[in-house]
């Protein structure tokens, strides 16, 4: 069983093959601080998840077991990345910003498609199978991804 680690926006960050038989361990932790573990997933073969964490540093504590939830954006859909990353900076201090700042729109833009063209250079390194994977999480269904790659090769 194959599983993604994604973010938000469907980059796959990395794939982590599961064996039938048995669990992989998948940790989350602070380069440079291999003693500090925030939580783990055990990845099994027959496409369950157990997420945990050591609270006291010593026996486990199972957060969630789950084979899984629907994904509300549909199948091969992710959501739209949001103007905002959750938790940075509020629609509030957005308006703030943009009533103190004399924003040119045309270097706004500028700014937006330097963001996404970082963006797509990360997903441009990681190949052809992570390019494919990032397109079909920006069109409609399966049959808009065959016609884009149609066009692709025409």
């Amino acid at each position: 069983m194959r599983f993604l680690i994604t973010n938000d926006h469907g980059t796959v960050l990395a794939r982590v093959e599961a064996p039938t038989e048995e669990a992989v361990s998948v940790a989350i932790e602070l380069e440079g601080e291999p003693d500090l573990t925030f939580m783990s997933a055990d990845l099994y073969g027959d496409g369950s998840v157990h997420v945990g964490h050591w609270p006291d540093g010593v026996e486990w504590e199972a957060l969630l077991r789950t084979t899984g939830v629907p994904n509300p954006y549909g199948a091969g859909k992710r959501p739209a990345q949001p103007a905002v990353s959750p938790g940075r900076v509020s629609a509030q201090e957005i308006t703030e910003l943009l009533d103190s700042f004399p924003l040119d729109e045309d270097a706004l833009d500028v700014a937006v498609h330097e963001a996404f063209a970082e963006q797509a250079s990360e997903v441009n390194n990681q190949g052809p199978a992570a390019q494919v994977e990032y397109l079909a999480g920006r069109c409609a269904d399966v049959h808009a991804l065959r016609d884009l790659l149609g066009d692709l090769t025409a």
